[in-house]
């Protein structure tokens, strides 16, 4: 795997508190619950990835990003598609409340998708340390979910993804 190629990429998508530090992200590739599927281009360059976690309930989508010189070309929507065809159980991920035009962009994406947005706040945990925890909601596959039918999935991706125990 081109690990760089591919935080190069992680990099100029996402801003540091929407992302761990590169020792901590590439240390994850060891977990045996997170999966790094990469997108390649006809010279076998990365142009985009999905990271996301297959814990015992559900999966979570954790970053989806495509290099900037392949942006609106569809291969996001074509990595997305290709995960949740098959996906055996609910499918879960964090997305900005609907306030900014980005935000509603990538909202739209998602439910053009079949995802839906659940209408209660979701607070992600630091990735960083010297970072605050974000408010952020939830998108799930295939129905909607309520909070608290999510928090069952919200224990498990604590514990899993951001190594803390649940408020």
């Amino acid at each position: 795997m081109e690990f760089k190629k591919i935080f190069k990429i992680m990099n100029e998508s996402f801003q540091n508190n929407e992302m761990r530090t590169y020792e901590s992200q590439r240390k994850l590739l060891k977990n045996e619950n997170y999966r790094m599927y990469t997108e390649y281009d006809d010279n076998d360059g990365v142009i985009g990835f999905l990271a996301y976690w297959s814990l015992k309930s559900c999966i979570f989508f954790e970053h989806l990003a495509i290099s900037k010189n392949q942006r609106g070309k569809g291969i996001g929507t074509k990595i997305i598609l290709k995960h949740i065809k098959n996906a055996e159980k609910p499918v879960f991920l964090e997305v900005h409340p609907p306030v900014t035009a980005l935000a509603k962009r990538r909202i739209n994406l998602y439910k053009r998708l079949g995802f839906n947005l659940n209408h209660f706040y979701y607070e992600q945990p630091a990735l960083r340390e010297n970072e605050s925890s974000q408010q952020l909601m939830i998108m799930s596959y295939p129905k909607s979910i309520s909070e608290t039918d999510f928090n069952k999935y919200k224990n498990e991706i604590y514990n899993n993804v951001y190594n803390v125990k649940p408020c």
